[in-house]
């Protein structure tokens, strides 16, 4: 069900919680954007960007739920799909940093069962490859998809220790060798796989001995400052949710209940666009935020160098420079390291330049119908976003 394609914009990182006012000449941007909100029917959003590696702005437009009303904040969270893969990549990379693993030994060293591809029973899957989307592990999506709790509700009861073993075992309850693997080697093909995040979801789970949300919280948001960010509804301590939207054919989008999903590694993080900023200035300080190091400088460009290009030229670790898939975009735009996110109701980008230290995020809680006016209406925000960080 995740939504493969240009769905938002977000940028973020600031090292300060602070609130940070408007400068002179951000008006033009706000009604820029505005403008474009309103054309596009947007539920809710929240943008930003940064300037010289600092979140510089940031500002909240429509909605959080159309029935009630209540408008989006700068404390709203919103859940932001497939932009946090960076996030789990991330506390990955940060592990190896510590010597915890290493990311071109094979996976089954960090688990507690083995994954192999039955069609290359002797080939190793790294983590690299994972990171990369190169493990030649696949998404079933008519196994997944009705995982999905969009009908009931909250949170997924399957947890990570029963999913995974469950999804990649055979006799597992989720096991498909037709439908879970590609025929083709692991690192010799490329195709996006959430379900390889989820696996780098496991491993942090049983490295760090704690359940990988906890170690989240505790390892990786606390440090960097990030207190509004969490992976459960359950550990939410208040109700500024911002509730995802489907578009209708005609009329109010549809409210959707808040859901989850047992594949949450690589999804799933409600979080706001200041939270996310202090995460993203890890990629414009090589490494450096909150005041920490959090990765190594080193660390930081090999997470941003392309890691199979005669596999696939623009994937770097997370990371994508063609991520917008848009020619008349990237005729205006240089290739940016950028994530994109999409589930239902939501839609996020993250798009950012290591070399002059800028970014632009946004994360909205609605899919309007006319998906090539909202795409275009993601691109121009960006590159608005972008331009105004210069």
């Amino acid at each position: 069900m995740k939504i493969r394609s240009v769905t938002l914009v977000l940028l973020l990182f600031i090292n300060s919680c602070t609130r940070i006012l408007p400068k002179p000449g951000d008006e033009a941007l706000n009604s820029y954007i505005q403008n474009k909100v309103d054309k596009a029917e947007v539920v809710g959003m929240q943008a930003a960007y940064h300037k010289n590696g600092k979140l510089s702005w940031h500002k909240s437009y429509g909605v959080k739920n159309v029935e009630t009303n209540e408008p989006v904040d700068d404390e709203t969270l919103f859940m932001i799909a497939s932009s946090s893969k960076p996030v789990t990549a991330t506390a990955i990379m940060h592990m190896a940093d510590q010597g915890k693993l290493d990311i071109d030994a094979d996976i089954n060293l960090y688990l507690p069962f083995e994954i192999r591809n039955p069609n290359f029973p002797e080939e190793v899957i790294t983590s690299r490859m994972l990171l990369s989307h190169t493990s030649s592990l696949k998404d079933d999506w008519d196994t997944l998809d009705p995982l999905y709790t969009i009908e009931e509700g909250g949170d997924s009861p399957i947890p990570l220790a029963e999913f995974v073993p469950g999804y990649f075992l055979k006799g597992g309850q989720y096991y498909n060798e037709n439908t879970n693997f590609h025929t083709k080697k692991p690192g010799n093909h490329w195709d996006y796989c959430n379900m390889g995040y989820v696996i780098l979801g496991y491993i942090i789970q049983e490295l760090s001995g704690k359940p990988f949300e906890q170690y989240m919280y505790e390892d990786f948001f606390e440090p960097l400052g990030m207190t509004n960010s969490y992976w459960f509804l359950r550990d939410i301590p208040h109700e500024n949710i911002a509730r995802p939207h489907e578009p209708v054919k005609k009329g109010t989008p549809e409210v959707l209940l808040h859901y989850g999903y047992p594949d949450f590694p690589d999804g799933q993080l409600r979080t706001t666009v200041s939270d996310y900023a202090r995460f993203l200035e890890i990629f414009l300080n090589d490494g450096l935020s909150n005041g920490i190091q959090f990765l190594k400088p080193e660390t930081v460009k090999e997470f941003l160098k392309i890691q199979y290009p005669s596999v696939q030229k623009h994937q770097a670790i997370a990371w994508n420079y063609n991520e917008m898939e848009n020619f008349l975009y990237y005729r205006f735009i240089p290739h940016f390291p950028s994530h994109t996110g999409g589930d239902p109701g939501v839609a996020t980008v993250v798009s950012f330049d290591p070399k002059t230290r800028t970014a632009a995020i946004v994360f909205m809680n609605s899919r309007p119908d006319n998906f090539l006016q909202v795409k275009n209406t993601y691109l121009d925000i960006v590159k608005r976003l972008m331009r105004a960080a210069l």
